[in-house]
This record gives C-alpha cells, sequence and structure tokens, in this order.
C-alpha cells in the first residue's frame, strides 16, 4: 500500500471515466439483444432438456443418466461450446444471472415460453416466434440451472462439480445429444462425476445463486428446494477450501488463491434471504481475508470474483477493501476499467485471439450497472450503455461479437465454437467441415470470445480462442443489457411477479445520497490515544486503522452514531470511516 498517495484523497474519485455519446442502437435493438443473449443459456440445456437448438435433430436430449453414487445429477447448463459441464464457470454465470435478475428485474422480458414449444409450434425461432406465458424469461433459464444445483448439492460432504472429462469430449465435433449415445472415450454415457473435490469456490457461487433464487423465485415450493440447497452447498464450502482443479480446462492455480469469494457471496446472500445475522457474521469473517491485492488488477472473470465482492459488500453491509489503496466500490472499479479505457471502451487485458477481449466491456459495463443501482446514480449510465453497444456492432467496424445479432448493420460471427450450433450428428465429420448451421440456429446468441485487434470475424470454427461461445462471457452481459432496459424501457410487472415491498428493498440498497453530501457530519476527535468519530447522520459505518506499512491493525464493524477506541500503539496512523453515504480517511498521531 502507498500509504502516501492515500492521504492525498478525502473524496472518491468522480467522473474518472471520460465523457462518451450515447450509442446509435434503439430500444428495440437492446431488447433483441436481450433476447438472444438470454435465450443462449437454453441452447446450453443439458439432459431432458429441452434444449432449442436440439429441435429437429435426432436425438433432443443429452446425458440423462448422469449420476453420483445413484444419485441423479442430470441437468445444468454446458459451460462452452462442448459439453463437459465445468462448475467453476458454471457457479460464476449462474450467480451473476439471478443477481441481475433480482437487482434489474424489470428490465427483463417475457417473450416467450420456457419449453421452446412456441417456436417449434410457429416453425420460427425469431423473436416473432415466441409467446409470452407470464413468466420472465431469465427467471426461466436460471430455474433450469438452480434445479441442476439442487442434485449436485447432495449433502454437506457430498457437492458435484465437474461432469464429464474434457479430453474425451473434445474428440468428436457432434451435437449433445448424439454425443451422448458414443462410448466414453468418446465423452458419451456413462461420464465420470467429481463429487467430492477439494473446492469451496464452486459450491459457494452456486449457494449464492440458490439464495437468490429463494428470494425471487415466486413459487413458494421453489423458494424452499432453493434455500434448503443453498444451506447444504454453503456446508461443503465451508469444509472445504481451493477450486477443483480440472485437467488442464480449468487450473486451479488461475484463480491464484482467490477462492473465498464464492463462500463470502453465499454467506451474503443467505443473510439477504434469511437476515440470520449469523451470516452475517460469517461473511465478515470471509470478507475481510479476501484477496483485494490481486483481484483489484484483474477484470471480473470466474477466476476473479473479487471485483464482484467489493460492489456486494459495499451494497450490502457498507464495508470496504480492507487491503489495497482502495476505500470503497468506485475507486476499485475505476482502477480495473475507467484507468484502461480507450475512447471509453474498458479495454484493459484485450487484444488478438485468445485474450477472451469481451471478458472486459461486459464484465465492467455489470459491475457498473450494479453499483449504480446501489447507489441509485445514473453517472455511469452512458458508459455502460457504450460499452454493451460495443459489443453489439456499435464501433468503427460495425463488428458484433454476438452471434446472430446484425442490427444496425452490424456483422455478426458466423463460425463460433460450440457443437449444437451446427446441428451435425455425424461423428465422422471433422470440425472445420461444419458448414452454415441450420437456420432456426443462427440466432444463437452466444457472445464469442472475440478479437478486438481485427476488423473483421474469424471464419474458422476451430478457433476457439476467437470463436469460443461461454455462459459466463454470456453473463455479465445479459445482466448489463438487463440495467440498460430497466431504465429506458421497464416492464414493472407480468403475471407471476413477486410484489416487493419498496420497505424491503431499501435493507439492502443504498441510499441515494448526493454526491457532496457523502462526508457532511462526519467528525472526528482525539484525546490522547483515544479517538472518537461521530456522524450525526446517525448511519451504521465501519472503521478500519491501518500502520505505516499499510497493515490493518485495528478494525471496527456496525458503528452507529458514535464510535470511541483506544490506539494500541504510538506512531502515525491511517484511520478509514466507510458507510452506505460516506468515504473519509483521517491521519492520526498517538504519543
Amino acid at each position: 500500500m502507498n500509504f502516501k498517495k492515500i492521504l492525498s484523497f478525502s473524496l472518491p474519485i468522480l467522473g474518472a471515466i471520460p465523457a462518451v455519446s450515447v450509442a446509435a442502437l434503439s430500444t428495440d435493438d437492446y431488447v433483441e439483444a436481450a433476447w438472444m443473449t438470454t435465450r443462449f443459456f437454453g441452447a446450453q440445456r443439458s439432459g431432458q432438456g429441452p434444449n432449442w437448438v436440439l429441435d429437429g435433430t435426432s436425438y433432443t436430449t443429452s446425458f440423462t443418466k448422469d449420476s453420483y453414487n445413484g444419485k441423479d445429477v442430470s441437468g445444468g447448463w454446458f459451460d462452452c461450446g462442448d459439453h463437459v459441464m465445468y462448475g467453476q464457470s458454471q457457479g460464476f454465470a449462474s450467480y451473476i444471472l439471478a443477481l441481475s435478475f433480482a437487482e434489474f428485474r424489470d428490465g427483463f422480458y417475457d417473450l416467450y415460453t420456457g419449453d421452446y414449444t412456441d417456436y417449434k409450434a410457429n416453425k420460427d425461432y425469431t423473436r416473432k416466434g415466441g409467446k409470452s406465458n407470464d413468466v420472465r424469461d431469465l427467471l426461466e433459464e436460471l430455474r433450469y440451472e438452480a434445479d441442476f444445483w439442487v442434485k449436485a448439492a447432495i449433502d454437506k460432504n457430498n457437492f458435484v462439480t465437474v461432469k464429464g472429462d474434457g479430453n474425451a469430449d473434445h474428440q468428436k465435433w457432434v451435437t449433445a445429444g448424439a454425443m451422448t449415445r458414443l462410448g466414453s472415450g468418446e465423452g458419451g454415457e456413462p461420464r465420470s462425476i467429481k463429487g467430492n473435490a477439494e473446492d469451496a469456490f464452486t459450491p459457494g457461487m452456486a449457494s449464492a445463486m440458490l439464495a437468490v433464487m429463494a428470494r425471487v423465485d415466486p413459487d413458494s415450493a421453489n423458494q424452499k428446494k432453493y434455500l434448503e440447497a443453498a444451506k447444504t452447498a454453503y456446508a461443503y464450502a465451508k469444509s472445504h477450501k481451493s477450486v477443483t482443479n480440472s485437467s488442464g480446462f480449468y487450473e486451479s492455480s488461475w484463480w491464484d488463491g482467490r477462492w473465498k469469494d464464492g463462500p463470502f457471496l453465499a454467506a451474503l446472500e443467505l443473510y439477504r434471504t434469511t437476515k440470520d445475522s449469523s451470516y452475517k457474521k460469517e461473511a465478515d469473517e470471509w470478507y475481510f481475508d479476501l484477496d483485494f491485492a490481486t483481484g483489484s488488477y484483474t477484470r471480473l472473470n470466474y477466476s476473479n470474483a473479487v471485483p464482484l465482492s467489493v460492489v456486494m459488500a459495499e451494497g450490502v453491509f457498507a464495508w470496504a477493501p480492507s487491503s489495497g489503496s482502495f476505500y470503497d466500490a468506485e475507486q476499485f472499479l475505476n482502477n480495473i476499467y475507467a484507468k484502461n479505457a480507450k475512447d471509453g471502451i474498458f479495454k484493459g487485458e484485450t487484444g488478438g485471439a485468445g485474450k477472451f477481449s469481451v471478458r472486459s466491456p461486459a464484465g465492467g459495463a455489470f459491475l457498473y450497472a450494479l453499483m449504480s443501482k446501489f447507489y441509485n446514480e445514473s453517472k455511469y449510465d452512458e458508459s455502460i450503455e457504450k460499452n454493451v453497444a460495443y459489443l453489439l456492432g456499435d464501433n468503427s467496424n460495425k463488428k458484433s461479437y454476438v452471434v446472430g445479432f446484425t442490427k444496425n448493420g452490424a456483422s455478426a460471427p458466423t463460425h463460433p465454437h460450440h457443437r449444437g450450433y451446427y446441428g451435425n450428428e455425424d461423428a465422422g465429420r471433422d470440425v472445420n467441415s461444419m458448414g452454415s448451421a441450420p437456420e432456426k440456429n443462427k440466432l444463437l446468441g452466444g457472445l464469442i470470445a472475440g478479437n478486438f485487434d481485427s476488423g473483421s470475424h474469424d471464419g474458422s470454427t476451430a478457433n476457439w480462442q476467437v470463436n469460443e461461445v461461454c455462459v459466463d462471457m454470456n453473463a455479465p452481459l445479459v445482466g448489463a443489457l438487463g440495467y440498460i432496459l430497466s431504465k429506458k424501457a421497464p416492464v414493472k410487472e407480468v403475471g407471476s411477479d413477486i410484489k416487493v415491498k419498496v420497505e424491503e428493498e431499501k435493507k439492502d440498497t443504498i441510499e441515494a445520497i448526493p454526491q457532496v453530501a457523502r462526508v457532511a457530519g462526519l467528525k472526528l476527535f482525539q484525546s490522547g490515544s483515544t479517538v472518537t468519530i461521530s456522524d450525526v447522520n446517525g448511519a451504521a459505518f465501519v472503521v478500519q486503522v491501518y500502520d505505516l506499512n499499510g497493515k490493518m491493525v485495528q478494525v471496527f464493524k456496525d458503528a452507529r452514531k458514535e464510535l470511541s477506541f483506544t490506539l494500541k500503539a504510538k506512531g502515525v496512523f491511517q484511520v478509514r470511516v466507510t458507510s452506505r453515504n460516506m468515504h473519509r480517511i483521517f491521519t492520526v498521531k498517538s504519543l
């Protein structure tokens, strides 16, 4: 920590993102994009389905016999364009989507039925072929994944993290239904199932997702089963550590020790859902042990959920990072995204093939949207919209990164690295002989990994470094689109919605406080080694005391109106005060 640099700040850096112009896409274009990117998750369904890209093939179901110790664990989402099911990215994606639904619900529409019979009956897989059924589409996609996590959370000692073998799965380029009928050595049934991995991250993320679903699903039976499974998954996470290592496909080392975000977010969401203070206490213990240092220089992705944890901790508990030179979520995000923006686009850690460049603008847009919702602010709205629009083709090359999205004259990718897209069931065909996809599958809605260094699309299906599509990449984009539409064209209610009381919503969101008022009423008084902090507004606040080496030596949480404490040693200290409506740093000296 650079102590001298920190002392120069007394307020968050505001307006760090340069002014940008509003994108040229219409509101209906955003509706189209949200519809496509949400329905993409229906193309990732394993198990009984239905999976809409398999309509019209010989095998419309897949891997229905997945089991662990005799327990049915079929279902859930394929992680990318393959048919292995990696819980590491699944858990991350499912929590982000559930959280998006909870926070931006009015931005998610009801345009189709969750079993896709409307498209099949109309023989039209465009948006026009869909039919509303009084359930928001994202909720239906989330239920499919949540029902899998209920199965995966077998008990506190058994939790399924991976289904299938990546090496066997990648042998043949066929649909999930066709691969199921192949031998185990070529990715078929029976598949290997990992149900007792040394992993706290995956069950933690799954628990967080299920806890949110227990809060937002209007069906009382679903609420009950999701909450029970959330508690079971969290119990497993608490008795384990690290993250599953998956034979070169998802190495545990990629997390660089950042696995505690899973159980932290689980405890946080269980607290929000149950209001049981024991979960808040446990969230406290997890949060202040997160790796804020490495997490503050890497964009949001499945192996770095720290930026998301920071936003959620501030939004729910008014907690600030306990290490590093960041005293609120806004500054934390600005260090990753705004500081590395180019012409307003979040391009840190982006570039050519293999960089999975789309994660930067998609993840940044989602995080700023989430923070904006908590603060009830709109200053980042244009930037959020511009980054989303960039991915949808509002850029100098008119290059859309979403398969099938061609609105506003954009050129969309046509050769995604996705087996189901091509509808091929001939195991003898090579990946690069796929040709064109069935017409109905061309609106896949998957966000490709991308290449920001090229003005045109790569036409090689085998080039996964550019053309891979994954649930973890789509999820933040869906969330950001939901936020945009919740502001531009909100749908306040559909038939199945829960009516949430305004008073209850306020408990879980940051109050709208004008920027100039964030430190009003806050005072610090020192007498010898005793420090007293008061806030005339009566808001709860957190106090963190750091020495000159940047080490946190004392912390006091949930103080209200006034707090007095004694410095434990002599010397100069930094006293950082954070609440829902203020951020302030004081320098004190104890003699």
